[in-house]
């Protein structure tokens, strides 16, 4: 394991225990159990098949609470109301149903915090705020395919077309996100694009050709940089954000290449190399963020106004440590 990923990890875990000095659980909008056929509303928490009334609750009218036995005081009194909402109750890495107080089973085992909170980054904000049907359903299909706990209740087939699915997906939103964090760039759309099907080639092509565009111009600056002989950190902070730029455009080169792979192992070694351009972005990222927050880029950027533009990548720099992250975090566990 790299340092820089190692580093991050830390982060993550000191970040959980933080927030679980403040809160022991974790509110989520829909549930992996709530299944609607037709008219009919079903709960189909360990295994059985309850007919039910739901009353779609948004969990955040619930600020006042920290832990599993304050939950207690909003279960329904009648045993067939469902309000669609569930909490992670990180003590005991389980999930437990608001309106019931269940703890949520699924093919006979119970439902990991963790795989529910690694399901969570692959919902889009237009997802989680949809109607609790949609976000349920993502819930419990990310479930299946992401966590250790259900992985041989798919085929390798099904694991294949759902991770293609979700890894081309997610890729679309980052290089949204980017577009519109970058000031150099111009936003190539919404998530709400994403969500209306659009096709996905022509979204993505927008965002490679601006990329590239990029690289030209950081190349051609370097180029520069070299004969005017200014000093080698500089020229080496520039060639670094060239590098940059390539290293994003093979990441997303490799997850368009995914869309032809239709066997196992073959996406399994692919995700290797997505994975280790995710790794080599994050590193890369890192290290431009810290030179550009230097008081000695600050002390150059008031001499010679060339080199603002490097400035300007910190917002998005701290994007892109969040959405590299997140992918890579999900990808090592695939």
């Amino acid at each position: 394991m790299s340092e820089h990923k190692f580093e991050l990890e830390k982060k993550n875990v000191f970040e959980s225990q933080e927030e679980e000095q403040t809160s022991s659980i974790k509110l989520i909008r829909g549930c992996p159990c709530f299944k609607v056929f037709g008219d009919e509303k079903l709960c189909v928490n360990n295994d059985s098949v309850l007919e039910i009334d739901a009353i779609e609750i948004d969990p955040s009218i619930y600020p006042f609470h920290s832990n599993k036995d304050s939950m207690e005081e909003e279960r329904a009194t009648d045993g067939n109301v469902c309000y669609v909402s569930i909490f992670i109750n990180y003590p005991d890495n389980k999930v437990y149903c608001i309106s019931q107080g269940w703890v949520l089973r699924i093919h006979g085992k119970d439902v990991p915090g963790v795989d529910l909170e690694d399901a969570m980054q692959f919902l889009s904000t237009k997802e989680i705020s949809s109607s609790a049907e949609i976000c349920s359903e993502c819930l419990y299909k990310f479930i299946l395919t992401l966590g250790d706990t259900f992985a041989d209740l798919l085929s390798e087939k099904e694991k294949t077309d759902e991770v293609k699915k979700y890894v081309d997906k997610f890729s679309l939103m980052i290089a949204v996100k980017h577009s519109q964090t970058d000031q150099r760039m111009d936003s190539i759309g919404t998530e709400d694009d994403i969500e209306e099907g659009v096709d996905h080639f022509q979204f993505l092509r927008n965002y490679l050709v601006q990329l590239l565009e990029q690289q030209n111009y950081w190349a051609q600056f370097g180029d520069e940089l070299e004969k005017e002989e200014v000093d080698v950190w500089i020229q080496e902070l520039v060639r670094m954000r060239e590098r940059l730029d390539r290293l994003e455009f093979q990441f997303y080169s490799q997850t368009l290449q995914l869309r032809d792979i239709n066997e196992f192992n073959m996406l399994i070694k692919m995700l290797e190399y997505i994975l280790r351009s995710s790794d080599e972005i994050l590193i890369l990222n890192d290290e431009i963020h810290s030179k550009i927050r230097s008081s000695k880029f600050q002390e150059l950027t008031g001499t010679d106004e060339r080199f603002q533009i490097l400035g300007e990548y910190a917002e998005k720099s701290r994007t892109v440590e969040h959405n590299f992250g997140n992918i890579l975090q999900i990808l090592t566990k695939l």
